[in-house]
């Protein structure tokens, strides 16, 4: 009731019902004497509280509230609310919802509850520069678990012209029907998975571009007759990257004719060196020049990133070559790949053996089904031995777990030890796709990486999207500490717009040079300073990969929680006067006055 004029207010209640109830006791008509007594007792209340309105007393909470964002459950809410002492005020954040008062930005939160300490936040949480808004508020998380669908997802950067793109991921599937998982390439379905019913399913699609350059492809979800379009997946296709490969064959073998042709035909630059008699090589040269192969000197074995030899052709090295051959692996970041029907005899090729032999059979040869890369599986004949495994072992190819092809980090370079030595033999089968499929994965195993002095790189995120921050990271290893710093520039290849990216040194590491980019649309963006080659990388639409952002927002939260330390809260209550809705009111005064009018016509 009105503070003001309580006792006016209830003073002219009481005279409005006696005189409508004694106008209704003196009419002569009985029938209907109850019901207009109860009509006339309501109608005259009713009309007062219309002028006088009245309050209720509410209980509420000056230092806390509950803020809603997407994702949160209805029930959540009920139960906080219902386990509150008194109720917190309810804030509403890129939400739809009449639950709440929305607001267009956390830091607006103060604005609106001056008096804020704690904060109750349900649903997936907030972005990390929206936390920033409550460094003063104690927030208590009440986060939704991430949704059923696609949880996770990696693909290459960049590929070689040849290699497979493989894409793969974690995908939960908690709808009564099987969900299919489509890799579209060029507008057609080129790989797909399917995930059962009420299971989580590990996938690998793979696709093999057939030319190079930058390409987007898209991952579909295809749930009965609804198709989604789950996420776009850009990637650079780089052409084949010639490789120097140096055979040394302790005398003519197919293995090496067929190895030494293959390799000329993706352009590598080859050299093969193999012994005819005593001090009396044999020495062919394809793509590249002549050069003298009789004796390897540190000089010669810069020239090449790849060593494939054979234990007898090491051993009939001099002491001096088999040091220069170390030296390189170690210091200039070469790869010795040796073929072996037995282990390499004696110590002085210990160097060049990645891990221990076992023999697994006493027969010679043993046919196996050799698996490497990713899914790559062939028949073919191999020596009786396998490496065994060890905590540095790399391995590029195995058999049913057993290690057929290993290699092991010495220095800056590899050094590799194959029990598969005829390969030969899937050339002759009419499987040239198993062949270089094979190669291509054990050389670029062991292959000398190429360093890189000035690169860019994508910091903190592999999927960049619109309106969002990104940073970019300038990395320049001849830069001189006394230099400007680098100009550099993102380009956005849809419409050739270009700005000017700032970039700021890093004071841990001075070669480094980090600039932040807001990109305000999706597609392809070129980013590039100096002589350092240009960086692409695509921006995705803010609609794709949606469960990036709720996973980035929930682990934004769950950190800047973490980060809080605990602090004591207000926990005074405050009463406030509520006032009761008058639509209530006239709703009653209009139905007992109707029936008042209609009883006296009837």
């Amino acid at each position: 009731m009105s503070p003001t004029s309580p006792y006016l207010s209830w003073l002219l209640a009481a005279l409005a019902v006696l005189l409508l109830m004694w106008l209704a006791w003196r009419r002569p008509n009985r029938k209907w004497l109850t019901g207009r007594l109860l009509a006339s007792a309501v109608a005259g209340v009713s009309l007062v509280l219309l002028v006088f309105p009245p309050s209720l007393q509410r209980a509420t909470a000056p230092t806390a509230a509950i803020l809603l964002t997407e994702g949160y459950q209805p029930d959540t809410l009920e139960a906080l609310l219902r386990k509150a002492e008194a109720k917190p005020a309810v804030y509403g954040y890129k939400i739809g919802t009449t639950e709440a008062t929305l607001i267009a930005d956390p830091y607006l939160l103060k604005q609106r509850h001056p008096g804020l300490q704690k904060l109750h936040v349900l649903g997936y949480g907030l972005e990390e520069d929206e936390l920033e808004a409550l460094r003063q508020v104690q927030v208590i998380p009440h986060l939704t678990e991430l949704p059923a669908g696609i949880s996770a997802v990696h693909w290459p950067e960049s590929i070689r012209l040849g290699e497979a793109l493989e894409v793969s991921g974690t995908y939960e599937n908690k709808a009564e029907k099987a969900v299919w998982l489509y890799l579209q390439a060029a507008g057609r379905a080129r790989d797909s998975v399917e995930v059962r019913s009420g299971s989580t399913c590990r996938f690998r699609l793979r696709y093999t571009p057939k030319q190079e350059g930058r390409f987007t492809y898209r991952l579909l979800a295809k749930k009965g007759e609804r198709t989604d379009t789950l996420g776009v997946i850009p990637v650079q296709v780089k052409p084949v990257q010639p490789l120097g490969v140096l055979l040394l064959s302790r005398a003519p073998s197919f293995e090496f004719k067929f190895l030494k042709n293959h390799l000329a035909a993706l352009q590598h630059r080859v050299a093969l060196r193999s012994t005819v008699s005593k001090d009396l090589h044999q020495s062919e040269w394809l793509n590249r020049p002549r050069v003298d192969l009789s004796r390897l000197t540190p000089r010669l074995l810069e020239q090449f990133d790849i060593v494939l030899t054979e234990p007898q052709a090491l051993q009939s090295l001099t002491a001096g070559e088999r040091s220069a051959l170390e030296q390189a692996v170690a210091q200039q970041g070469l790869g010795v790949l040796t073929l072996a029907t037995v282990p390499p005899p004696g110590s002085s090729l210990a160097f060049f053996t990645p891990s221990e032999a076992k023999r697994l059979t006493p027969q010679t040869t043993r046919a196996v089904q050799a698996a490497w890369g990713e899914g790559s599986t062939a028949l073919t004949q191999a020596a009786p031995y396998a490496l065994a495994p060890a905590a540095a072992l790399r391995k590029l190819v195995e058999e049913d777990g057993r290690v057929l092809v290993g290699a092991k980090r010495v220095g800056w370079g590899w050094v590799a030890l194959s029990f598969v030595p005829q390969t030969f033999a899937w050339q002759l089968e009419g499987k040239p796709a198993v062949y270089a499929g094979y190669w291509a994965a054990v050389l670029s195993g062991i292959a000398k990486e190429a360093v890189l002095e000035q690169y860019w790189q994508l910091d903190g995120t592999r999927l960049p999207q619109a309106d969002r921050p990104l940073v970019l990271t300038y990395t320049d290893l001849r830069h001189d500490q006394v230099a400007a710093l680098p100009a550099a520039t993102v380009t956005q290849l849809a419409d050739s717009s270009t700005i000017q990216l700032a970039l700021a040194q890093q004071v841990v590491q001075p070669e480094k040079f980090s600039g932040a980019f807001w990109p305000r649309h999706s597609g392809w963006h070129r980013v590039q300073s100096g002589n350092a080659a240009p960086y692409f990388f695509y921006v995705q639409d803010a609609g794709s990969w949606r469960f990036q952002g709720i996973k980035r927002k929930r682990e934004a939260t769950q950190a800047f929680v973490a980060q809080q330390a605990a602090k004591s809260v207000d926990k005074h209550v405050r009463y406030e006067q509520e006032p009761v809705p008058l639509v209530y009111f006239f709703i009653l005064f209009v139905l007992s006055s109707g029936f008042l009018w209609l009883e006296e016509k009837l």
